[in-house]
């Protein structure tokens, strides 16, 4: 069994783990994205709130006031726990990136050692043909010599 034979289930594994890794990458960027929507539509949702507050009527309530300031609070509250969570979100998508670069890099070197294997394996090989046919030529020439 060659060298490359037994190393080809290392690898399968290896480039298995960088699939799994670039997978990983596009789920959290999936998931980025999602929350980055979530997000511009809260802050979509303030302005709009906000504007249509301050072109109704011009006079409110004290009542009304303090309900629409503890609103806008609460939402402005959410906004912030949001663009956390997009910070987050970038955190873990560049974080995901850096894994599917180490994998990534492992299984380029995992690569270029079954190149240089190969190569290895081919030239013992043409050598092991070379010497054949060169000792087979010697008995040729041998046989013929005896004639």
């Amino acid at each position: 069994m060659t060298r490359i034979r037994k190393l080809a289930p290392v690898v399968d594994h290896v480039e298995k783990l960088e699939q799994d890794a670039l997978k990983a990458v596009a789920f959290s960027q999936q998931r980025l994205q999602q929350q980055q929507q979530r997000l511009d539509q809260l802050i979509a949702y303030r302005e709009e709130y906000a504007d249509r507050h301050s072109n109704g009527p011009v006079t409110y309530g004290a009542m009304q006031l303090r309900e629409f300031q503890r609103f806008m609070a609460q939402l402005d509250q959410t906004i912030e726990q949001q663009r956390e969570v997009v910070r987050l979100a970038e955190r873990e998508v560049e974080f995901k990136r850096q894994k599917w670069k180490i994998t990534r890099t492992r299984s380029d070197a995992m690569h270029k050692m079954i190149e240089r294997i190969s190569e290895q394996e081919r030239k013992q090989l043409q050598q092991r043909e070379q010497k054949a046919m060169d000792e087979h030529a010697l008995r040729q020439s041998g046989k013929n010599g005896e004639v």
